[in-house]
């Protein structure tokens, strides 16, 4: 009973014992970085985990959990992007002459994600003008991009990230995610130029090739910072079967009008410009619509696209507000927060990828975002948007937690900046987690990701621990099943739990704030009492589906979980609140009388001590009774063994009985480490406690 002494130690403290782990973990790692950790209570709303929960925190692409949330719940869920060719002037015969004007309203899949290749959609247009009997298009294309408004590239990037595939410009009219491919291979011999080849090429890159065939060597590209011209030089090993680089375009939409032309091409369309023709009345609008807004979703919270959450954020502006900037879009999103009660000043938007430094919130607020998202009627919608660990978004993150099943999660990088943020499915509620390493610059990229991947599976783990020990559990109950008699089923399933590992205190009461944050079921390890209780209540379970209740009744005063219902002392609580009553068949019987200190346990002064009477056999009377002693039939008793420490009633528990030569004492041995068998008299000569006897008291059936 140990345990005991130690919870009254400990009942007050504010620590928590897991977070402790976590942050030491984090320490011996990353000890100079900045650490962030917020997990909430879904079901209600409180805080589970928090460590600098209400300090600033860079996001990184975490932050798309906003836009994507605020569109979720603007939007209409079959809302799709459209991309249109409006053909306004005459059409003789085979030409069509005037203006073919391509308008953009924010599609960010016109790409081979969801088609054969890039060019495959913009060949349906193609196909459309060739159904009409149009075969020669004369006139101009004008690009009509005022779906959007604002500067290409977002302000608040650094300049660095535009010649990076994740900095593409943002633009209504989109082609290929705004990106370009070059495949690179050595030349034929030593010497010889290398061979790049442009995916897709639709001739409007423009490569100057100075890469150089040598036995080993290294390229680089440099980016032309207006015009689409990438140069690239330097040398490709002749053993280099092939090498890639993926970067963005200049002019986006400028991309896409030579995309539409070559797909025009492809169809055997000719386009003639003539910047003199007759501008008539429409004659036709060819619609190509994109894929609804979860596909978008799905694209930015499980592969982190930043074009599209850009995108998302003018689309929202656009919806909500008829302008599509990145400040309208991000004014729906404060309004958003304003609307939910989610507290607006704990957001500060610089966009709507992450990507600017300038993004910052507080996580306890970002974990209180999801939460709300979860209770809304769209909230699954919004989770089955997160990455799924091993199967969908961010590669291989979390792929070999134990737990990968439950958790569903977003990712966030920018240099010395990493954020991991989502949901976490627990045994009896939805967590909402945030992690950030902030300020880590010496943390290695794989090491950071690491840390925060290692956090969220243990969590999952701590929290998903009942339902694992529950299958342990009915297999458990399983091969005693056919056992009538409960003296013997008793007898049988603490028999089946010996050599179970020691450990104090290995179950709580399953919620949030210490110390109620453990599991409620611990079949893996187990101190005196709950060895006790796991046992009796799979003696109990005439049926494995009463097994919860019946443990959680035996635990908890009338089976309300709660710490301040918990069955603390052994007889003041555990054995009177279950009707356990203690055996006055003895000659040599002593009074062990006393008052339990619940005040000075609960740190409350108004509570009252209780005063407890039982009959006990004095500690050297019981040796000899121990030795000789044995019960009826296949009766099993408890044995309390009583503490003469002031305010305690016993200090360790088991079960009595019957051996070869006496009784024989069965329990979860902490000096042992394990729940061992072993004779009563023994353990009363070799214990350390101090004890003024034992009593016995018998099971309620």
């Amino acid at each position: 009973m140990k345990f005991l002494l130690l919870l009254l130690a400990t009942a007050s403290c504010a620590a928590n014992p897991f977070l402790d782990s976590l942050i030491a973990y984090v320490d011996s790692h990353a000890p100079n970085a900045k650490l962030g950790i917020s997990v909430r209570s879904v079901k209600t709303d409180s805080i589970v985990y928090n460590l600098k929960g209400n300090e600033w925190f860079t996001p990184a692409s975490t932050m798309k959990l906003l836009v994507t949330a605020a569109a979720l719940q603007n939007i209409p869920l079959d809302y799709a992007p459209k991309t249109l060719v409006h053909l306004e002037g005459i059409k003789k015969g085979k030409v069509f002459s005037g203006l073919l004007r391509l308008e953009g309203r924010g599609d960010p899949n016109i790409s081979g994600r969801y088609y054969p290749d890039p060019l495959s959609a913009l060949e349906g247009f193609a196909d459309s003008i060739k159904s009409m009997g149009i075969d020669t298009l004369r006139g101009i294309l004008e690009l009509d991009t005022s779906f959007f408004r604002g500067p290409r590239k977002p302000k608040e990037w650094r300049k660095k990230f535009f010649d990076s595939w994740y900095g593409a410009e943002v633009s209504p009219l989109s082609f290929n995610d705004n990106c370009v491919l070059f495949e690179i291979r050595p030349g034929a011999k030593d010497g010889d130029s290398a061979q790049i080849t442009i995916v897709p090429d639709v001739g409007y890159i423009k490569v100057k090739n100075n890469i150089k065939t040598k036995n080993k060597g290294k390229y680089k590209y440099a980016m032309d910072p207006v015009k689409p011209e990438v140069t690239f030089s330097g040398i490709i090993g002749e053993k280099v079967s092939l090498s890639t680089v993926l970067l963005p375009v200049r002019n986006p939409a400028a991309y896409l009008k030579a995309a539409f032309l070559k797909s025009l091409e492809n169809a055997g369309i000719v386009y003639i410009e003539d910047k003199e023709v007759y501008i008539g009345k429409a004659i036709s609008i060819i619609v190509l619509t994109g894929p609804p807004l979860r596909s978008i979703m799905d694209e930015i919270n499980q592969r982190s696209q930043n074009l599209h959450a850009e995108m998302l954020l003018r689309i929202l502006g656009q919806h909500k507000r008829r302008d599509g900037s990145a400040e309208s879009g991000i004014l729906t999103e404060k309004l958003f927060l304003q609307n939910a009660g989610l507290p607006v000043e704990d957001f500060k938007i610089a966009d709507g990828s992450g990507l600017s430094p300038q993004n910052s919130l507080k996580p306890n607020s970002l974990t209180k975002l999801l939460t709300y998202m979860k209770k809304q009627e769209k909230g699954d919608i919004y989770l089955s948007s997160l990455a799924i660990p091993g199967i969908t978004g961010s590669g291989k993150r979390l792929a070999s937690a134990e737990f990968k099943e439950r958790i569903r999660f977003k990712t966030g990088f920018i240099e010395g900046v990493h954020g991991l943020a989502g949901y976490i499915i627990a045994d009896n509620d939805t967590l909402a987690f945030a992690l950030y390493l902030n300020e880590s610059q010496g943390v290695s990229e794989h090491l950071a990701r690491d840390i925060l991947d290692t956090l969220a599976a243990r969590i999952a783990k701590q929290h998903n621990g009942e339902a694992a020990q529950l299958e342990a559990g009915k297999i458990l109950w399983q091969k005693g099943n056919d056992i009538k008699d409960i003296n013997e089923r008793i007898n049988f399933f603490s028999s089946e739990l010996k050599n179970k590992p020691y450990f104090l205190g290995p179950t709580g009461e399953g919620g949030s704030i210490y110390p109620s944050y453990k599991q409620r079921v611990n079949f893996a390890e187990m101190d005196c009492l709950t060895y006790m209780e796991h046992a009796l209540a799979l003696a109990y379970s005439k049926n494995y589906n009463d097994f919860f209740n019946i443990l959680q009744g035996i635990r908890y005063k009338n089976g309300v979980i709660d710490y301040n219902a918990r069955n603390h002392f052994l007889i003041a609580d555990w054995t009177a609140n279950n009707k356990f009553n203690f055996v006055t068949e003895y000659t040599d019987f002593e009074i062990f009388e006393k008052e339990i200190d619940k005040k000075k346990f609960f740190k409350n002064s108004g509570i009252a001590n209780p005063k407890i009477s039982v009959q006990f056999l004095p500690k050297e009377k019981a040796i000899a009774y121990a030795d000789t002693a044995k019960f009826a039939g296949d009766t099993i008793f408890g044995v309390a063994i009583l503490s003469d420490l002031p305010g305690l009633d016993a200090a360790h528990t088991g079960f009595a009985v019957n051996g070869k030569k006496g009784l024989m004492f069965r329990h979860a041995s902490q000096l042992r480490g394990r729940v061992i068998e072993q004779p009563l008299s023994e353990f009363l000569k070799t214990t350390k406690i101090k004890t003024p006897g034992i009593a016995f008291f018998r099971f309620n059936y």
